[in-house]
C-alpha cells in the first residue's frame, strides 16, 4: 500500500471502530516499541494533546508516510515540534497532518494503557527529562567512534615497512 491507502485505513477504521491496531515499524521509537514486536493501539485525536502524548502524523511531502513519535514541544499556534523516542532531532508537524492518538500498545500478549500505567508514565518522565544528556552521550560517542574509525583505517593503510622505517 502506498501513504494515500494506509492514511485512508488508518482515518476509516478509527471512523468505524474507534480504534486502530497496528504493528510498529522502525526503530524510532525503541525501547517503548520494538518493530515485529509490539501492537499499537490508536484512538481518534483528542482536542487536546499534551507534551509526552505519542501521535501518528502523516508527512505529506513524502506520499503520506504515517510517523508514531512523542509530542516534545507545543508551539502558541497549536502545532508540534515531535521526536522519536530513538532519535535526536525534532521534526515540526502542523496539528492537521496529527491523525491519531496512541492509547496503549501490546508487548508479548500484555497491554500498557497509556493514561493509566505507572511504568509508562515513569518511562515517559525520563524520556523527555533526560534527552538533553542521552543526546550529549550520544554525540561524544558518534565522535569517539569516528576517531577510533579514522585511526584504524589509516594504521590499516600503513604497510609494515613504513611502520618500521625499513626500506
Amino acid at each position: 500500500m502506498n501513504g494515500e491507502q494506509n492514511l485512508n485505513t488508518v482515518l476509516s477504521d478509527i471512523k468505524e471502530k474507534g480504534k486502530y491496531y497496528c504493528y510498529t515499524k522502525g526503530i524510532s521509537m525503541l525501547p517503548m516499541l520494538k518493530e515485529g514486536r509490539d501492537i499499537s493501539v490508536l484512538v481518534s485525536v483528542p482536542e487536546k494533546l499534551c507534551i509526552g502524548d505519542v501521535v501518528m502524523f502523516s508527512r505529506p511531502e513524502r506520499d503520506n508516510e504515517l510517523v508514531l513519535h512523542r509530542i516534545v514541544k507545543i508551539t502558541p499556534e497549536g502545532n508540534f515540534y515531535i521526536r522519536g523516542d530513538n532519535t535526536f532531532w525534532d521534526e515540526p508537524v502542523k496539528r492537521e497532518n496529527v491523525l491519531a492518538l496512541l492509547e496503549g500498545f501490546f508487548r508479548k500478549g500484555k497491554y500498557t494503557e497509556c493514561a493509566v500505567s505507572r511504568g509508562y508514565r515513569l518511562y515517559t518522565f525520563y524520556q523527555l527529562r533526560l534527552y538533553p544528556l542521552r543526546r550529549f552521550i550520544f554525540h561524544t560517542l558518534r565522535i569517539a567512534g569516528a576517531k577510533i574509525k579514522n585511526n584504524v583505517f589509516h594504521l590499516n593503510n600503513l604497510h609494515l615497512d613504513d611502520i618500521f622505517k625499513r626500506r
